[in-house]
């Protein structure tokens, strides 16, 4: 049986019960006013004899003598007339009505039967509690038999397995079991689709270097990923308040001009690290819908743009130097204040200002070419052994003029693959420097050796030494540990630095030793090549 007849059924029983209950209850009550209205009126039956001429003969409740004549009474006269009569009057008084019932005997006299009833509204209200009393009753077992039946109808519907759906005499369900499964379905792939968005956007935000943060309207974190736990140093949970995540009074207020549909940046300082952080609002359909809060590491960036500015200052002031005497030499001897006696000397000032001038450009043009990577590498296989020796040579008369021993040691067969005008170079600056800030009398060593792929150049002087906090330093353009040294021995400050960038340029790598007033030891390790 279906469903809708089912229900049909059911309900056509349920009212057939309740109008079955209904009329029982109320016949019963019905024939008990009933017969209870009938004893009364016998009790209060009123009989009457007239005669013809219209006299009462006969009362049971009244005196004959207070009767009138009653042939003007309508009963009477339809009996005298047609054998019976009957009528019924009302009165106002005692709100009662009095029905008349005559009939004429053989003897020609009237019998008249009289009956006093209440008023329709008394009758009525009389039948109210009994009334009341069996709606009540059918009331109750209506509803006891209509929650009885509505879970027997229900409960199949309640029990069904949607995922393996048995509608039993339930056809009626069948379309929406099928539009469930359809959208089951079709929230099953939705659902597939949002866990493969959100996996997919965990994994990019979950690789980001950068730091990225989303908020929402309020300011309380949506998503924040792995490298923003990271560069804030704590753990931020999701639905966190801004002003628990970071404490900046700059970045809050910058949040909140985001938040209000303003793109904003700013620079953060954090762990010795610097980071550009863009704040930008997203909007929904006009509306401020949250925030994406992007950090950038650039500290390099940082860190290069302080060089470039330091670098800068270097240049202008170590190119001011030489420049200011030349031009100042140069003045006085073309305005005549220059004597003859002092023209050769000024002329050999400024050739040798001229000198280290075009050696300081020299070398930024190096250092440049370095920065720009691209300098092509031009390697050959030479001898560094052999290299040695004539950059050894080349310095001789230096040497000799500050009795500074020179000395190379290890085999006479090293060869090594790379730019030889560049080991040239890193060998001169490294055996001139030496030489430069060794102590009169004193000694330089040049050691190669080679073993396991590898070759070691090391240079060791007898000299005045580094301080261990300039160690860190030396390689910097420009850095000088002393600056009034470096004037007398007239060296440029970048010839360290040049050091540093053609041994990182054939794969190398460098390490310093120094004690202050015995030596310092510079050793360079090449990966050999074939």
């Amino acid at each position: 049986m279906g469903m809708t007849k089912r229900i049909f059924r059911t309900m056509s029983l349920l009212i057939s019960l309740t109008v079955l209950v209904f009329s029982v209850l109320w016949g019963l009550a019905f024939f008990r006013q009933f017969g209870a209205q009938v004893k009364d009126g016998l009790k209060t039956l009123r009989v009457s004899i007239i005669d013809q001429a219209g006299n009462v003969t006969f009362d049971n409740m009244a005196e004959l003598d207070m009767l009138g004549n009653h042939l003007d009474r309508p009963e009477v006269a339809d009996a005298i007339r047609n054998g019976t009569g009957e009528s019924e009057r009302f009165s106002d008084t005692l709100g009662e009505t009095t029905h008349y019932y005559a009939v004429r005997m053989a003897s020609g006299d009237i019998v008249r039967l009289a009956l006093e009833t209440d008023s329709v509204f008394t009758i009525l209200y009389g039948f109210v509690p009994l009334l009341l009393v069996c709606l009540l009753l059918a009331s109750g077992v209506s509803f006891f038999l209509a929650r009885r039946l509505t879970k027997r109808i229900v409960a199949p519907i309640n029990n069904i397995d949607l995922d393996a759906p048995e509608l039993g005499n339930y056809d009626e369900l069948l379309p929406l079991v099928k539009r469930i499964e359809t959208q089951k379905r079709e929230l099953s792939a939705q659902l597939g689709e949002i866990e493969s968005r959100a996996a997919t956007i965990s994994a990019i935000t979950g690789n980001m270097k950068e730091g990225l943060l989303l908020l929402d309207t309020n300011g309380k974190v949506l998503l924040a990923n792995e490298s923003v736990h990271n560069i804030l140093a704590q753990d931020i949970a999701v639905g966190n308040d801004m002003i628990t995540v970071y404490r900046d009074a700059d970045f809050l207020a910058q949040a909140k001009r985001c938040l209000s549909g303003e793109k904003t940046e700013m620079v953060l300082c954090l762990n010795n690290r610097y980071y550009s952080v863009y704040f930008s609002p997203v909007f929904e359909k006009a509306q401020i819908g949250g925030a994406v809060i992007l950090f950038i590491d650039i500290t390099e960036r940082y860190a290069a743009e302080a060089q470039r500015k330091e670098f800068s200052a270097n240049v202008s002031h170590e190119l001011k130097t030489p420049l200011t005497t030349i031009a100042a030499l140069s003045e006085m001897i073309a305005d005549g204040t220059a004597k003859d006696k002092d023209i050769r000397p000024f002329a050999d000032k400024i050739k040798s200002q001229s000198s280290r001038l075009i050696n300081i450009i020299d070398d930024i043009i190096k250092l440049s070419e370095f920065d720009e990577g691209g300098i092509p590498k031009e390697h050959t296989r030479f001898n560094l052994y052999d290299l040695a020796e004539t950059v050894i040579g080349s310095l001789d008369e230096k040497a000799k003029e500050r009795h500074v021993t020179v000395d190379l040691r290890g085999e006479s067969q090293q060869y090594m693959v790379g730019n030889m005008r560049m080991i040239d170079e890193l060998l001169f600056n490294l055996v001139d420097n030496a030489i430069k800030y060794n102590y009169e009398g004193g000694r330089v060593d040049v050691a190669l050796s080679g073993n396991e792929g590898e070759i070691k150049l090391a240079v060791e002087d007898t000299g005045v030494g580094i301080p261990k906090e300039h160690l860190s330093h030396i390689f910097e353009r420009f850095y000088r540990v002393d600056k009034s040294r470096s004037k007398k021995t007239g060296g440029t400050g970048l010839g360290l630095s040049i050091v540093k960038h053609i041994a990182e340029f054939h794969g190398g790598r460098v390490e310093v030793e120094s004690t202050v007033g015995e030596g310092t030891a510079i050793t360079i390790t090449f990966q050999q090549q074939e």
